[in-house]
Order: structure tokens, then C-alpha cells, then sequence
């Protein structure tokens, strides 16, 4: 009877083994397994450029125009084509909220797409172009001056604003979100923009206007406001704070995490703003980094290529290590990995370099000879092969841990 009891566990724990080896056969052969984005290059950001348009005009701008917030179509197109080329994210205005409020990191090389005052060319010409390209937007609308009819557009009429069925399209579509430019305090007063020049009673009419309205059209509500003609002060972002979170600016410049949420600076897209140009007001830089990844700790949601994509399983801490899934990884920096059953190995391949994994060994070496102790040994957790983080550096990848902010950049 003893002898039977001792005999159970052992046979159980050979079982397991095998079945261990099994899983990781399926893992590496089976193409079922999570996929992922080509990479190129993206780092956490700790800076979001916030870009400013206003109208669209098919072209070309005339001679004699003095106005900063006219762009044409072509010039559009030419900028969104060059943001979605090289990698930028654009974020969401949730995204930026929890950037601030909550130090939440964004891809390297973000972006928050903004338009005032709802012109109707903002639908026109804008909006194919950002589904285009699959690039997010948000739009600040003036309540009081929404079209109620629909009508045919007319190319003529400088300042047509949208319509509501326009607003109720473009929302659907997932890409575009709407802010707040006052329900109808958008004009001058005795010289002064009227919402820096009006009682802090008046203001807070005007922003529950809008927010009643959004909410009768079936909109979210407005959580961004834009300061009409970029101006503000005290009294203003008092009221703001009442039913806002995020307050925007034209003050050039970009945002920070320790940015004030309501003097978030912006840039402004003026005409004749040539690729160049525009490489300069985002603040690009052309990156040697040919391949990369940002991870969280505890999240399935990684970025490549500036891109979110899903991680087939989260990172996580091991005995102080970084421990992050091998497929994924190895997919997305376009490594090799081979799998010997026979001596429990895992060999990666880049290029002539390659480094042998041994199941439940931290000692390693790399196919120099070079002996390596990674710690932590290779382990198979929710049936997925997991490495320290430290390996690819060992294969000549570039490693950023962020301990504040639990976030592993990876790059070559």
C-alpha cells in the first residue's frame, strides 16, 4: 500500500514533464498562436506632440492669404501619410488624460490629432483621409453653430460647419471624438474673447448648454475643452475644471507628463507646411532603431511600430527579473528560435549569433562559448515559454527598464 502511494506522485510528475514538452512543441510549431505586427521602431514616450488644424480647402490656398488655420487638402494628406509611414500613434483624448493624471506611458512618437471649431471641410476632406490611414482625431465643436439640416456641400462657402448626421458618421467610426469650443461663446466682446471677459456664472451656463446637447444627440460627454482663439485665465479654468478635464491651448510647445492638464500646449499646422517642416513642428527625429517593442508589466497590450497589438500573455517579475512570452518576442525582432526536445534545449538564432536555453537553467552561453548566468531560468507559464528579458541583450538588442512606470523597451 506504501509502496503504490510513493509510486502515484512520481508517475504524475513524469506526466507532467511530458506534457510539458508537448506544450512546448505546439507553442513554437503552431501558427494558431497569437501574431504579431512587423516591428520597426517605437520607445515609451514621455512627450505627446499635439497638433492644431481648423479648415480644409481643396486648393491651392490663394496668393494673398494671411490665414494661419487654412491648410490645403494635398498638404493634409502629405502630413497624415508621413505620420502613419513613420510609426506615430495617435492617441485618444482618454489616452492623454491617463498620460497625465495617471503617468501612463505612450509609444514613442505620439500624437493627438486636434481640429477647431467643426468646419464642415473637416468631414469633407479630412476624415477619408485619416480612415485612410487608420489615424484618430478629435474634434472641437461649437454647440451653437452645428448644422441641424443636412445640405449638398458647397466647396464655396468658407465656413460651413458640420451637420449632426455628419458628427453621428464620423463618431461611429471609432477614429474621431469630439471636445468642447463652447456651446456659444465663441466671438469677441468689447474687444476681448467673450469667455475671458464674462462672469464665471455665464461660462458654466454655456458649458452645461453643451454638454446637454452632446447628450440629447447621443454624444459622449465632453470631457476636452479648447480655449476659443487659444486664450484664457483664471476665472476661465475655474469654470473649466467644473466640467472638463483636459484644457487646451495654442501656446507652442508639447506635453508633458507633469504638464498643467488645462494649459496643454498645442502646434499649429499653418499653410504651406512642406514634409520638412513638419518633421521639425512634431519634433521628429529619424531613429537608427530598426526594430522595437514597449511592454508593460501585467499587460497584454504592447506597441510595435508605435502600433498597439495584443501580447499572446503579459510580462511579469520573477525573482527580480523581467520575464517576457519568447514567441512573441522573438517574432517581432525576427529571431530564430529552434526547439531540441531530446537535450531540452532552446537555441535563438540572429543572424550568425545565436544563444542555447536549457529548461530550468539560468546558465547559458552564447555560440562563442561565452558563458552567461541569466538568473532566472526559462519556465513555461499559461502554457506560453517565458525568457528573462536580458537574454536579447545578450543578443545585441538594447534594453530600457522603466521602474516607475513597470514598462521594458526593446530595441536593435
Amino acid at each position: 500500500m506504501d509502496d503504490q502511494g510513493k509510486a502515484h506522485p512520481m508517475k504524475r510528475i513524469i506526466l507532467s514533464i511530458l506534457l510539458a514538452f508537448t506544450l512546448i512543441g505546439f507553442i513554437f510549431s503552431s501558427p494558431a498562436v497569437a501574431a504579431s505586427a512587423p516591428a520597426r521602431k517605437t520607445n515609451n514616450s514621455s512627450r505627446i506632440t499635439v497638433l492644431a488644424y481648423h479648415h480644409i480647402i481643396p486648393g491651392p490656398l490663394p496668393k494673398d492669404t494671411k490665414s494661419l488655420a487654412t491648410i490645403t487638402a494635398s498638404e493634409f494628406e502629405a502630413q497624415m501619410e508621413f505620420l502613419y509611414k513613420n510609426g506615430y500613434y495617435t492617441a485618444s483624448l482618454k489616452e492623454l488624460e491617463d498620460f497625465l493624471y495617471k503617468k501612463k506611458d505612450l509609444p514613442h512618437k505620439t500624437v493627438l490629432i486636434t481640429f477647431d471649431d467643426g468646419y464642415e471641410s473637416n468631414y469633407i476632406y479630412a476624415f477619408p483621409v485619416l480612415k485612410k490611414y487608420g489615424l484618430r482625431a478629435t474634434i472641437f465643436l461649437i454647440g451653437s453653430r452645428i448644422a441641424e439640416d443636412e445640405k449638398e456641400f458647397n466647396s464655396q462657402e468658407k465656413l460651413a460647419k458640420l451637420s449632426w448626421h455628419q458628427i453621428k458618421e464620423m463618431a461611429e467610426s471609432g477614429l474621431i471624438e469630439f471636445g468642447s469650443h463652447t456651446f456659444d461663446a465663441h466671438h469677441y466682446l468689447n474687444g476681448k474673447p467673450v469667455t475671458i471677459s464674462t462672469s464665471s456664472n455665464d461660462l458654466e451656463k454655456d458649458f452645461e448648454k453643451l454638454e446637454n446637447l452632446f447628450r440629447d444627440k447621443g454624444l459622449p460627454r465632453p470631457f476636452a475643452f479648447a480655449y476659443p482663439y487659444g486664450r484664457y485665465n483664471d476665472d476661465l479654468i475655474r469654470a473649466a475644471k467644473k466640467f472638463y478635464t483636459l484644457g487646451f491651448t495654442i501656446n507652442k510647445g508639447y506635453v508633458y507628463h507633469n504638464s498643467n492638464p488645462f494649459e496643454l500646449s498645442r502646434i499649429i499646422v499653418p499653410p504651406h507646411t512642406g514634409i520638412e517642416e513638419f518633421k521639425k513642428l512634431l519634433g521628429h527625429q529619424d531613429f537608427d532603431k530598426s526594430t522595437a517593442i514597449f511592454m508593460n508589466i501585467g499587460s497584454t497590450r504592447a506597441y510595435v511600430d508605435g502600433k498597439p497589438v495584443s501580447l499572446p500573455a503579459p510580462p511579469f517579475i520573477k525573482s527580480g527579473r523581467v520575464m517576457v512570452p519568447l514567441r512573441f518576442i522573438s517574432e517581432a525582432l525576427g529571431l530564430n528560435v529552434q526547439w531540441n526536445y531530446s537535450r531540452r534545449e532552446i537555441v535563438i538564432f540572429r543572424g550568425e549569433t545565436s544563444v542555447k536555453l536549457v529548461l530550468n537553467s539560468s546558465k547559458t552561453e552564447l555560440s562563442q562559448g561565452v558563458p552567461i548566468d541569466l538568473g532566472v531560468p526559462p519556465l513555461i507559464k499559461g502554457e506560453r515559454v517565458f525568457v528573462p528579458v536580458r537574454l536579447f541583450s545578450e543578443l545585441g538588442f538594447k534594453i530600457k527598464w522603466n521602474e516607475k512606470m513597470k514598462s521594458i523597451e526593446l530595441w536593435s
